[in-house]
């Protein structure tokens, strides 16, 4: 029994070794992911995208320091980071509205956890619809008040875009998820109101 035990404190120390190498390498994997993602956004014509990619990778690490290395709220927030940079909005938005699924995460991380759903919203229309025509002022107003946590006050110009007659199919999608993250049953409360505007009277 005495000799087994070199090797119990031997595989015990091999353990803890183990786990401490994979956590500095799951935190210098997510800041190498959240650098690159800064760096192109910061290379980008339209400066704010920068300012917004900013804020964004602020509430990100703040999040993550937060969370186990095992975490599934880290693994989606690096695969919004990774989304955006590669170019995928989609994707992007899906994981930024999808973080907490299925978790229990604390009050403070629940904001946070808002907080880079907001900011992921805000950095995906400043990039897309900027240059929709007739949108200007829907969009600046959009992209302020998601930085500032204001999504009530989002949600009227959220509206206003998504039903802009001149979105792409591509356009259309995304300000489609970000509408019905935001205004759950727009949609269907504007086809309601048009087909009263239809009535005899109305």
């Amino acid at each position: 029994m005495k000799k087994a035990l070199p090797s119990l404190a031997i595989a015990v120390a091999a353990v803890i070794l183990c786990s401490f190498n994979c956590m500095v390498s799951a935190q210098t994997n997510s800041a190498a992911i959240a650098t690159g993602f800064l760096e192109q956004a910061k290379s980008a014509s339209d400066t704010k995208l920068g300012d917004i990619a900013t804020e964004l990778t602020g509430k990100v690490q703040h999040l993550e320091s937060l969370l186990g290395t095992n975490s599934a709220i880290k693994g989606k927030l690096d695969s919004t980071l990774m989304s955006l940079t590669g170019g995928h909005d989609s994707a992007a938005l899906a994981s930024a509205y999808d973080l907490v699924k299925g978790a229990k995460p604390t009050p403070e991380q629940l904001g946070l956890a808002k907080q880079v759903g907001n900011l992921t919203s805000a950095y995906v229309v400043q990039k897309n619809f900027t240059t929709l025509e007739g949108a200007q002022s829907d969009v600046a107003t959009i992209v302020s008040s998601l930085r500032t946590g204001n999504v009530t006050g989002a949600i009227p110009s959220i509206k206003n875009v998504a039903t802009n007659a001149h979105l792409t199919d591509g356009q259309k999608q995304l300000i489609t998820t970000v509408a019905d993250k935001y205004a759950p049953g727009w949609k269907k409360a504007g086809e309601a109101l048009d087909g009263l505007k239809k009535l005899p009277g109305f």
